[in-house]
Formats: structure tokens, sequence, C-alpha cells
């Protein structure tokens, strides 16, 4: 396969088969979400609250699958789908290099512009990636055109035709690789901990009350807000924080109730030293926060919707191999020290692929 014929496709650039895509309201906000959380994030950001255990486990499931995967091979072409900012591009880019392939040829999508900018962007110097802004549903990609397709949480989101398109796209002997959510598993259960969190802040409108206590402070001093009114905003905000403490008191220690918690402080300083922060600043931030806190919390719910049952694995291994692709048997990637699944295992290959 040569790259040239799959150079960036843009989805906004071209007719949309509709049966393809998420087909409801429900799935096009979904798709609008995800679009908006990657919008203007930084590399580095998507997974900063992750367990750095659990980081080392992936890294190693990885480095040995597409380290076998490669072995002997002079020319791999690869597609990450549902890359995200490019995690998995980068140590298949490491293992093609200490495997010897000649030349490795990658395509990554997503269905964020910026989330596949970011995962071209970080491939080494030596390597390349050719980013295509697509659904999963729905690849931009001739049949049968990559010796190896993965993906890491991400075939799940877009429904099961993702599946079956990863299969469409995998060539003579070549393979599908990828982690799929599994319902029951750690990540289920520490999202449900995280989500309940981030909801306290979103339900008892922390953010929004502390809005309108800027907007009653402001002009207090010019008298052009009651006191009646000042005294209900304070009151209003004093219920936001109440009830963001208690969850905060509840959630268990992690990066999440971290994050909760440094809102909070930077709330308070911030409610209390109005005067030195100009309004167009404070407006700012109390935006970006809530913005960020929304796409926190709907990265959470979004798990919990895609994960997998053993039922739903088998309903894709049949998909698969309606595709023609050989499934090994389903199987579980253990979290650390925790004695619970991580992620099904995907291990697809089409004829002897190795």
């Amino acid at each position: 396969m040569s790259l040239g014929t799959c150079a960036a496709i843009e989805l906004a650039d071209r007719p949309v088969n509709n049966a393809a895509m998420k087909k409801s309201q429900t799935s096009r906000d979904e798709a609008a979400a995800w679009v908006r959380f990657w919008d203007g994030r930084e590399r580095g950001t998507e997974h900063r609250y992750r367990d750095p255990r659990v980081a080392v486990v992936l890294r190693q499931h990885w480095q040995h699958c597409l380290s076998e995967r490669f072995e002997g091979a002079p020319v791999v072409s690869l597609v990450d789908i549902a890359c995200g900012e490019g995690e998995l591009l980068r140590i298949a880019a490491d293992c093609a290099s200490g495997a010897g392939v000649g030349e490795f040829e990658a395509c990554c999508t997503d269905i964020s512009r910026n989330a596949v900018a970011l995962a071209a962007d970080a491939m080494p110097e030596e390597a390349l990636a050719i980013p295509a802004v697509a659904n999963a549903a729905e690849l931009p990609f001739a049949d049968a055109v990559f010796d190896c397709a993965i993906s890491q949480y991400g075939l799940e989101y877009a429904g099961p035709e993702a599946f079956s398109e990863a299969a469409r796209v995998v060539g003579e002997t070549g393979s599908l690789h990828a982690l799929v959510h599994c319902q029951g598993g750690v990540v289920e259960a520490a999202c449900e901990e995280v989500a309940a969190l981030l909801s306290a802040v979103v339900d008892g409108r922390l953010l929004g009350r502390l809005a309108e206590y800027v907007e009653a402070m402001v002009p207090a001093g010019d008298g052009a807000i009651s006191d009646e009114t000042v005294r209900d905003r304070v009151e209003q905000l004093r219920h936001g924080f109440d009830a963001v403490d208690e969850a905060v008191r509840a959630a268990k220690p992690g990066p999440a109730r971290d994050h909760v918690a440094r809102l909070v402080v930077d709330s308070r300083t911030l409610a209390s030293r109005l005067g030195h922060y100009a309004p167009a600043d404070v407006s700012a931030w109390i935006g970006g926060q809530k913005l960020e806190i929304e796409a926190f919390l709907h990265r959470m719910t979004s798990m919990l919707d895609v994960a997998q049952s053993e039922d739903d694995m088998r309903a894709v291994v049949g998909r698969l191999e309606a595709a023609g692709l050989r499934v090994e048997a389903l199987s579980v990637l253990e979290a650390p020290g925790q004695g619970g699944a991580l992620a099904w295992v995907v291990d697809a290959r089409r004829s002897d692929a190795c």
C-alpha cells in the first residue's frame, strides 16, 4: 500500500453516508461532544488522570503485540482508528524501528481534527502518520489496504459498525488488534466513581453560581444590585460549595478528587479576591473551567455507556468472522494488582497473519 492513496480525507469535505454514521440526535451530540473535548487540547492531556500502573500495563501489552506483529516484516502499513492524541502510534513507530521494519507507513483517524493533528505531530522524526478526520463507523479507505489496524478504547464509541469497518480495511495476511472497554471491569468502576464526583460539580451548579455571584458583586459598589440580591447570590454560592465539599469528602483519593478539590480552592480564592481580577478574565476562567468539567464528565459517562458485555463481544466476534477475519478466543487484559479486567482483547487475523 502507498499512503499516497489515503491522504488526509475529511468527512466535512465529501458526501457522507448517513446510514453508516451514528443515526440518532443523541449520537450526533455524542460526536460533537468528543470534538469539543479535543478542541484546543494540548498534547499529553488525554490521559493525565490515568493511574501510572495502568499506563505501564497498556504500554507493555502493545509493545509485546506489535513487536511480534512487525518481526521480520520489510514493510508495514498501519492505521490507528480513533487515535486520540496518538499514544498507540508512537508505540507502533518505536516497535517498528526495534523490529527492523524497513518502511513503516501509518494513518491515524479520529472524529476530531485536533486529535489527529496532535497524533500526527507527535510521531518521531523518522516516522510519518497521515491524519484523516473520520468517524470510525465510516473509514475513508479502500478495502484491504492495511497490514495492521489497531485501536485502544476507541472502536466501541462508534458502535458495532466500527468493528466491521476495521475488518474491511485489513489486507491479506493482515490483522486487527484492539482493546475495548469491559463491562464490570476496573475502568467502569473507576469511571462511575469519578462521574459521581463530577456530577456533584455540574448538578450543584458551583461554577454557574460563581458566575452569578460575580455578576452581582462587580456592580454592587455602584449600587446597581440590591443588597437582597447580593445576599441571595452569596447564599447560593455557599450551597454550591457545600455540595461539592461533601462530594470531595466522599470520593476516593486520586487525581479526579485532587482536580475538583483544586477547583474548589481556586473558586473560593476568586470569590474572596474578586477585586484583584479583571472582569473579562474572571468570566473567561469560569467559562473555561465549566467546559473542562463538562468535558471530563462526558468522557466518564461515555466510557460507561460503551462498556461491552460478554454477549456484546460475541456479537463483535461474529461481525469480524463474517468479514473474513479469524478471531482468537475472547480474553481480557488484567488490571495491575487489582484482580479485575482492564479491557477486552480483540485479536483478529486474516489468513495466516502472525
